[in-house]
């Protein structure tokens, strides 16, 4: 199958980007605006200063042998790293330096192949299932639509500036490979009445909040793909979130309009661009091109290894004769040197030859049956561990905190580790069957730990003051068209024991013989319980000075911490440590209410009650102090001194360090003050870690005050009180839409802004968007506005 076609375009918006990174070198622009412009051509920076990792789009998981072998030899010139198969069916080069980018590029176009789009808010890669045309349960073949929707979107200068990334995928049958049913937009295969087309979701997406998609057309014809994808873009670039990306994908812009409205506007563009007229895709034929292969036929040489090995990796394709063969590449890299020669040696078998899967392997395909032999002998030779179960090649890893910025676990390290156990573990991993092992270094999905039969993401616990890495447990996700459901969580695992958990369940599994039918059915039946029980086995961990290898990671040489990372770089994993002592200061304060305690003893609650406030949002500035005077000192130099929190706090800090206990019990008020101004701060952190600085204790007492009569007087529901002054617009727009979005209708927001462009601005703004504004009353020098949602 031929691939996608490069816009004519490309070339100059290469020499825009090669003329931006000769003026940040030479200071004329700032790293910002490079970023802004390097980050849609699919070139994302490492944690390694001035080094860039490339992704290349690569339609529905094909590229050529030809296109294979120039890609390593390109990437043998221009980087220092092995390539990488991603989950999109892409692949990247890593550690490319700042004057590689645009030689690099240009490489690439020379071989019909671009990286615009790899990244940023845009049209990403559009994937469809590996072994789409040869699958003998499939529908009809969908990579050609896939093909033809990519040469067609990247044309489009609307791709490149979108709200947020816009995701596509085909799937040529119910078992929905491709998983259609969990992206932006997904076409399912269906025929109706003799004619082919789609079922058509829309609205999903995997990330910290994962959403299914929703059905959007039950059917719609073949010819029918670009308008229909057309229109779901249009309205996604209308009407999407730009003002907070993490609540920009489409999903969060069916759940903000409503099911109802959503499709409105969707049948709203559909019919105008059916109307002005469109040209529809241009779709090849679906019947391969076969050719003949250039090369004399050769034996096994290891006759028993080639009948293991075919048992686990070949399948036989709808076309009589020809087989697939899965190519096992561990977490994804292969060589530069071992894909070169894989490229060259399957150039005699045509260009329709080679697909890249979602679990980061290489899908052989049309392979004739009498050249298996051919393939295993060059196979073993070229691409060592190809004599093991076929279990290695399902487990799949995000890049974890090893490369990426958002990283909290070594996940890729943690998944060689249970390779490791696994291969030592003389469990008979064949008889296993088809199993997902997804794991996610954090919670942001790149794993994709939801939809796996078992699933791991990343986390932070602490003990005893000491933070060691840890999984969160899932189990038994489904993925098919009409029953799609994620992963349930079941448990928590430390790192260091996420090999065992996983080595005990599946000897569970096994000793159950086929009784289980399926790992699948087993998980879904009974494998949940058993997983539970596990995961309690496995909960405690030694304390520190016992044992210190749990509180690193898998081949770490340093102690695990969240320390030193960029705020807003790994804010998922930091909630885990905010909220555990969220819970400290909750329990603290029930103990307290508790009248009949001792003097003593509540003075040195109210002592522990201080020492978790101030403790609780220090891992947000990237401190991880150990001792009490060293997180009094921290909080006072990060959250007092910085204006956020009042220095009439500070005397407690004294008393807690001298356990003054009289002394605090005459303080017990503002000890519970500081810790509601935690919280409320907690409330107003935004995804970078910003916060508002919240109102002295007059004023919370004045604010709760006026609440209280208010709701008195006019019989309204409570008012929920934020505080805007010194948020410029359109930011205090955005929070004023983030505090209504956990509101309930009929409720209300009372917000403060300042005057002149918030006050001009925001309440238009709130009404425009279907709120009612009772009341907006200038006090003192800023506003105070009330919301009824």
């Amino acid at each position: 199958m031929r691939g996608y076609s490069l816009p004519s375009q490309l070339e100059g918006e290469i020499r825009e980007l090669e003329e931006l990174i000769r003026k940040f070198k030479q200071g004329e622009v700032s790293a910002t605006e490079l970023k802004a412009h390097r980050v849609p051509f699919g070139v994302y920076e490492q944690r390694e200063p001035d080094t860039y990792m490339m992704r290349i789009r690569c339609a529905a998981g094909t590229v050529s042998p030809s296109q294979l072998e120039q890609i390593a030899r390109i990437a043998s010139r221009h980087s220092m790293s092995d390539l990488h198969i991603t989950t999109r069916q892409e692949l990247q080069i890593h550690y490319i330096k700042l004057d590689d980018i645009i030689p690099l590029i240009g490489a690439l176009k020379e071989i019909g192949l671009a990286t615009r789009g790899g990244g940023g808010n845009t049209v990403r890669n559009i994937i469809s299932e590996p072994d789409a045309g040869t699958d003998p349960q499939e529908i009809f073949d969908v990579s050609p639509y896939a093909v033809a929707l990519t040469t067609r979107m990247i044309a489009e200068n609307d791709s490149w500036n979108l709200p947020r990334k816009f995701k596509i995928a085909f799937s040529g049958s119910v078992e929905d490979k491709a998983y259609a049913t969990l992206t932006d937009i997904g076409f399912i295969a269906r025929t109706q009445d003799g004619k082919k087309g789609f079922r058509v979701y829309a609205a999903g997406g995997l990330g910290a909040k994962s959403a299914a998609g929703k059905l959007l057309l039950d059917f719609v014809e073949a010819d029918q793909v670009y308008p229909v994808a057309k229109a779901l873009k249009n309205i996604f670039w209308k009407y999407g979130n730009r003002k907070n990306k993490h609540a920009a994908r489409s999903r969060f812009l069916w759940n903000s309009l409503g099911e109802e409205e959503f499709k409105k506007r969707f049948y709203e563009e559909y019919g105008n661009i059916r109307k002005e007229g469109f040209m529809p895709l241009a779709i090849e034929s679906e019947a391969p091109v076969l050719e003949a292969p250039d090369l004399k036929r050769e034996e096994a040489h290891d006759p028993e290894g080639f009948s293991r090995w075919s048992k686990r990796y070949a399948v036989e394709q709808k076309q009589k004769g020809l087989f697939s063969v899965r190519i096992p590449v561990a977490l994804g890299f292969i060589s530069r040197e071992r894909a070169e020669e894989l490229g060259r040696f399957l150039g005699p078998f045509g260009d329709d030859v080679l697909r890249m899967t979602q679990d980061q392997n290489f899908l052989l395909r049309n392979i004739p049956a009498e050249y298996l032999g051919n393939v295993y002998n060059f196979l073993t030779v070229t691409l060592p561990g190809l004599d093991r179960p076929a279990i290695y090649g399902r487990i799949l890893s995000c890049a974890g905190a090893s490369t990426c910025q958002l990283g909290i676990c070594l996940s890729r390290h943690a998944a060689r580790a249970l390779m490791r156990s696994l291969e030592e573990s003389g469990l008979d991993l064949d008889e296993i069957g088809p199993i997902k092992i997804n794991i996610s270094g954090c919670p942001n999905a790149c794993g994709q730990h939801q939809v796996g039969d078992l699933g791991f993401f990343g986390k932070a616990l602490r003990k005893e003051g000491h933070v060691y890495p840890a999984y969160n447990v899932l189990a038994g996700a489904v993925v098919r068209d009409g029953e799609t459901q994620f992963a349930e969580q079941v448990g928590e695992v430390p790192a260091k024991y996420l090999p065992d958990l996983v080595k005990d369940l599946l000897e569970i599994y096994l000793s159950k013989g086929v009784r289980a039918k399926s790992f699948q059915n087993y998980i879904r039946k009974k494998g949940k319980e058993d997983l539970k029980r596990l995961c309690a086995r496995y909960e405690k961990i030694p304390a520190f000075d016992e044992d210190k290898n749990f509180y690193f990671d898998w081949d770490a040489g340093a102690l695990f911490s969240l320390a030193g990372r960029g705020a807003g770089e790994c804010s998922a994993g930091l909630f885990d440590l905010i909220e555990l002592d969220l819970k400290n200061i909750k329990d603290t304060k029930e103990k307290l209410g508790d009248k009949g305690t001792d003097p003593a003893q509540r003075g040195a609650f109210l002592a522990k009650l201080i020492f978790y406030s101030s403790r609780m949002l220090l891992i947000t500035r990237g401190v991880e102090p150990k001792s009490e005077p060293e997180v009094f000192e921290a909080f006072s130099r990060h959250f007092i001194e910085t204006g956020l929190v009042a220095s009439s706090f500070k005397p407690l800090f004294d008393f807690a360090l001298r356990k003054d206990y009289p002394a605090l019990l005459a303080k017990d008020h503002e000890a519970t003050t500081l810790a509601d101004l935690i919280a409320a701060l907690y409330a107003s952190m935004d995804n970078s870690f910003n916060f508002q600085a919240q109102p002295s204790l007059s004023e919370t007492r004045k604010k709760k005050t006026v609440a209280a009569a208010v709701s008195e007087k006019k019989e309204m529901p409570p008012v929920t009180v934020k505080d805007f002054r010194g948020v410029a617009c359109p930011m205090n727009f955005v929070k004023t839409k983030v505090e209504l979005a956990q509101l309930k209708n009929g409720e209300l927001l009372e917000i403060w802004i300042d005057d002149g462009p918030p006050i001009e601005n925001v309440p238009g703004s709130v009404k425009a968007e279907g709120h009612k504004i009772i009341s907006q009353k200038k006090t003192g020098g800023y506003w105070s506005v009330v919301i009824k949602k």
